[in-house]
This record gives C-alpha cells, sequence and structure tokens, in this order.
C-alpha cells in the first residue's frame, strides 16, 4: 500500500485556524440581526399605536386631552428609546463584521492586529450590552403604558368595540 503524506502549507494552517476564528462572530452576528429585527418590530408598533392616538376623535374634556398627550409623550419616549438600540444594535453588528474582516486581514498580511480586535470586540459587546439596556427600559416604559392607558376608552380611527381589538381582547382575558 502506498503511503500518502500530506504536505501542509503553514499559511494555509493559519488561514484554516482563522475561518475557524471567524465563525464564532458570525453566529453572533446571526444574534445581533434577530434582535435588530424584534426592535424593528417595536418600533413599528410604537408608531402604528401614535398614529391611531392623532388620527382619533378629538378628546372630549380637557382631562382626557391630558390623558392624550401623555400617552403620546410616553410613546415618543419609547420611540427614542427604541431608535437609540436599534443605533447601538447596528453598530455592534458593524463592529463584529470589522472583528471578522481584521482578523482575515491579519491572517493574510501576516500582521499581528490582536490589540485591535480585542478593542473592536470589546466596543461591540459595549455597543450590545447597550442596545440590550434601552430595549429593556422600552419594554418597561410600554408595561407601564399599558397598565395606565388601559383604563381609557379605546381611541380609533374607526369606530371599533372592545371584542375586535387585539390589545383590548389581551386585556380582558386576564
Amino acid at each position: 500500500m502506498p503511503l500518502i503524506l500530506l504536505v501542509t502549507n503553514p499559511n494555509s494552517v493559519g488561514l484554516a485556524e482563522t475561518i475557524r476564528l471567524a465563525v464564532t462572530p458570525v453566529f453572533l452576528l446571526a444574534g445581533i440581526s434577530g434582535l435588530l429585527g424584534v426592535i424593528t418590530t417595536r418600533l413599528s408598533r410604537i408608531i402604528d399605536r401614535a398614529r391611531v392616538l392623532k388620527a382619533g376623535e378629538p378628546a372630549a374634556s380637557v382631562a382626557q386631552e391630558r390623558e392624550l398627550q401623555g400617552e403620546l409623550l410616553l410613546h415618543r419616549r419609547r420611540m427614542t428609546l427604541a431608535s437609540r438600540a436599534f443605533a447601538f444594535a447596528a453598530t455592534s453588528f458593524l463592529l463584529v463584521a470589522t472583528v471578522v474582516m481584521v482578523l482575515f486581514l491579519s491572517t493574510l498580511a501576516t500582521i499581528d492586529l490582536t490589540p485591535l480586535v480585542a478593542l473592536l470586540f470589546l466596543l461591540a459587546m459595549g455597543s450590545l450590552m447597550t442596545a440590550v439596556l434601552l430595549l429593556l427600559r422600552e419594554v418597561q416604559l410600554g408595561s407601564q403604558a399599558l397598565r395606565r392607558f388601559s383604563a381609557l376608552p379605546h381611541r380609533s380611527v374607526r369606530p371599533m368595540s372592545s371584542s375586535s381589538c387585539r390589545c383590548c381582547r389581551a386585556l380582558t382575558k386576564r
């Protein structure tokens, strides 16, 4: 039986190791993409709710007008938090992608860029943590809005019974 010896190029071993190291950040990119999707969905729901409130019937009393303005202000705060969370998550995504690119560049150019990779990764994790904290605060405000404004009559563009509205049905089931 003939013996076949495999001769490996040291550069190909380094490239294979770099590919192996770059796979982990790719999973992180997939997770951040999911977070961006969640934030986008929450932001669109906040915007839709604010549009419904603005397009609804005019308030019958000064007290109702104050409540309406209070709810709109709360939704504006939620939009700001969600928008900032999206910006921080997108920044994290870009930083992780840059880490992958720098890993390949350092292997191809045989330059030690470990300090740069470490700095980029730390910035990416800090940005991701900030995005999650902002999202957490936005969710808390959303829960507060649900508790605070669920007792108010439902305002919509078209007449709607509370049983046909998804958010009112969820409240009545409790």
